[in-house]
């Protein structure tokens, strides 16, 4: 069932009334009844909404990154939904969706299915404008690694003077399109914001040449591999397999330290120190600061994720304009 604008429920034999009473649907926008079958599919969820929404709005922001299956911040906020218009276009303001009038330029209009979006490139230039460090570089990690744009393209997109842009010129410097996962990238960020260097998803082979694993990552210089252990390595087969492979590992003379996330966001000095002992370097307390005050920003921290709720909320409608105008001229 295609979703139905509360005026044509009489089309669709509906009344009004019953679109907004029944179990069968939800009301994602005002205006707007979509299946309820469907209300976890963001997809489905824009193109019940683009039915109230100007013909040249496109999905972009957060959205655009959702729907193309970007890994986001780490947060448990209910994400907005985000579009945007033309600079010129009038102010389009509706419960449930946020659009911003932003201009985009004709040649960053996508469509992915049949949801109208931003170009991956435009999207990263407007979630520059929110994004901590850390959470942007992972954004555009995961954007590199589907191949969905190049650094170039990105580099490309952004305007001088534009909020976000300085940010997202540190975030290219620190993009590697190798990482395969958020998680990765924050261990990646950890060693090299520390002064570690290292290489992402580097290819083991035996004394014949045969590939025998691919490492998250390799402390340049070293034989040390340290990697990201997410729970699904706990499940039996995985962890059999892990076994299998660390044993692999050591017969090439490589130690694999395998890091958790609580190991990440709480004990990063540990894991620092550790690098320190395999690079044969003093260990420095100060050697994480970079890291610590970038992690304080980002969703990685409490702290971050607070922040980050906070800026979106200005996208948040809980209530038509028209609401409010109303309970204003009381």
């Amino acid at each position: 069932m295609e979703p139905i604008k509360h005026s044509d429920a009489h089309a669709h034999g509906f009344t009004p009334h019953l679109l907004r009473s029944s179990t069968l649907f939800i009301h994602p926008v005002s205006g707007v009844a979509q299946p309820a079958a469907y209300a976890d599919d963001l997809a489905a969820t824009c193109r019940a909404v683009s039915l109230v929404l100007p013909d040249d709005v496109v999905f972009t922001h957060l959205s655009s990154a959702r729907l193309r299956g970007w890994w986001l911040p780490m947060t448990s906020y209910d994400l907005p939904l985000i579009a945007c218009s033309d600079s010129d276009a009038p102010h389009h303001d509706r419960r449930g969706v946020y659009v911003r009038r932003c201009g985009i330029p004709p040649d960053h209009r996508r469509c992915l299915g049949d949801v109208a979006v931003a170009s991956a490139e435009w999207t990263l230039v407007e979630l520059a404008e929110h994004l901590a460090l850390l959470d942007l570089v992972a954004v555009i990690d995961s954007a590199l690694h589907l191949e969905h744009t190049t650094v170039d393209r990105i580099r490309g997109a952004m305007r001088p003077g534009r909020r976000g842009v300085r940010v997202l010129r540190r975030a290219l410097d620190l993009a590697d399109g190798r990482s395969e996962s958020w998680w990765e990238t924050m261990l990646r960020l950890l060693h090299e914001l520390s002064g570690v260097p290292v290489d992402p998803q580097q290819v083991i082979t035996n004394a014949a040449g045969v590939e025998v694993a691919r490492v998250d990552l390799r402390i340049r210089g070293t034989n040390r591999v340290p990697e990201y252990d997410g729970s699904e390595h706990r499940a039996r087969e995985r962890h059999e397999k892990d076994l299998r492979r660390d044993k692999m590992l050591a017969r090439q003379g490589l130690e694999r330290f395998g890091y958790i996330a609580t190991e990440i966001i709480h004990d990063p000095e540990l894991i620092v120190r550790d690098a320190e002992d395999a690079l044969e370097l003093p260990h420095v307390l100060g050697r994480t600061g970079l890291w610590r005050s970038e992690a304080r920003l980002a969703t990685i921290s409490a702290t971050g994720q607070a922040a980050l709720e906070r800026r979106l909320q200005r996208f948040v409608r809980t209530t038509s304009p028209r609401t409010r105008r109303a309970s204003g001229a009381k």
